[in-house]
């Protein structure tokens, strides 16, 4: 190392000294990262030194650990969840106003990350959410669980302070009521459906796919479920579009026009709690697309179980004032019920 090098090293470490009070957030943690930083560059002659990384390390943590957070790699982002929610239809407490961001949210228990892509002529509309709580992601409905009120997503979604909302199945939409539906705990329907897969939501914020099969068959990995977890929430709508990271096998029969290019709306895993939510746009400049398309596009974004939700003109994302619309321009459809994440921060927490 040249003499001029050293001369530089021994000055900014007295004026990190110094200033230490001014610059570290986390003593302990961050003096170390830094010591450790200079004395490697003291045994690797002839690196440069980057100021930049040493004066302002704990803010670039931060934005690295954001980055993974909201791409799902941060398994415990928020370490043991301070703050939960019950789990029943009471309304959380309201997000924020200056948290949002054009594109995203943040607070101690949840992160969102807001995307556009274009893809092949398909505009997507993506949520990538973390969350601290399994009792953060909480579905809603219109009205009554017996009831057949219909509401739009933006309602909905307002009404029970979510920071991003997407429509559910509309279960009410379905007079043969031969499905299997659960929203925060309680029973609306619990029959099997041989032609449809269900999406089951546990105590842990997991996904649990159920493929359409024979009765008995769909009971059992029903019963097998429900022996070793809580059921919180339970849809009967897909089909299944990832499954253990696989991305599957669409049946050419399956119901909502599987084949056609039409807007679609997904939820996907990705992680422990760790979500995306996804619209494809499907009029005007986009094209839509198949479910079999939507199934490789979930795959691909690293979802470990995915499903298809509620499409066409009932496919819609919400995110503060901001609506995102399978079919841009069109009035919002009444629909029956939403998943949605919410703060667990209590509002009179600064």
């Amino acid at each position: 190392m040249t003499k001029s090098v050293r001369i530089l090293l021994w000055v900014l470490c007295v004026a990190m000294i110094l200033s230490a009070p001014f610059l570290i957030s986390s003593p302990a943690m961050l003096s170390e990262v830094k010591w450790d930083m200079m004395e490697q560059m003291d045994e690797e002659d002839g690196e440069e030194l980057d100021l930049g990384k040493l004066l302002f390390s704990s803010a670039m943590a931060e934005d690295e650990l954001i980055e993974e957070i909201l791409e799902g790699d941060a398994v415990d982002a928020f370490g043991e969840p301070v703050y939960t929610l019950p789990l029943d239809f009471s309304v959380p407490p309201a997000p924020k106003a200056e948290n949002f961001t054009e594109t995203g949210y943040a607070d101690e228990t949840i992160r969102v990350t807001l995307e556009e892509r274009e893809v092949d002529g398909v505009i997507w509309h993506l949520a990538f959410v973390q969350i601290a709580s399994p009792t953060q992601l909480r579905t809603a409905t219109a009205g009554k669980l017996t009831s057949s009120k219909v509401a739009s997503v933006s309602a909905m979604a307002r009404n029970n302070h979510a920071v991003v909302a997407i429509n559910g199945d509309n279960f009410v939409d379905k007079p043969e009521k031969t499905t299997f539906e659960y929203r925060m705990t309680q029973k609306i329907r619990s029959k099997t459906n041989k032609t449809k897969d269900m999406l089951i939501i546990d105590e842990n914020g997991d996904f649990h796919l159920v493929k359409a099969l024979p009765k008995k068959e769909q009971s059992a990995a029903l019963e097998a479920i429900a022996a070793e977890h809580t059921i919180v929430n339970a849809y009967t709508f897909g089909p299944a579009l990832v499954i253990d990271g696989e991305e599957q096998e669409i049946n050419k029969e399956y119901g909502y026009n599987p084949n056609g290019k039409e807007p679609r709306a997904a939820i996907g895993q990705i992680g422990p709690l760790s979500y995306v939510l996804a619209i494809a746009e499907g009029r005007g400049e986009s094209s839509g697309v198949s479910q079999q398309n939507l199934a490789h596009f979930l795959a691909e974004l690293g979802c470990q179980q995915a499903f298809n939700l509620d499409g066409g003109n009932s496919a819609e994302m919400v995110f503060g004032d901001q609506v995102f619309k399978g079919m841009p321009g069109g009035d919002e459809r009444g629909l029956s019920d939403i998943l949605y994440f919410a703060t667990a921060v209590p509002e009179d927490e600064p």
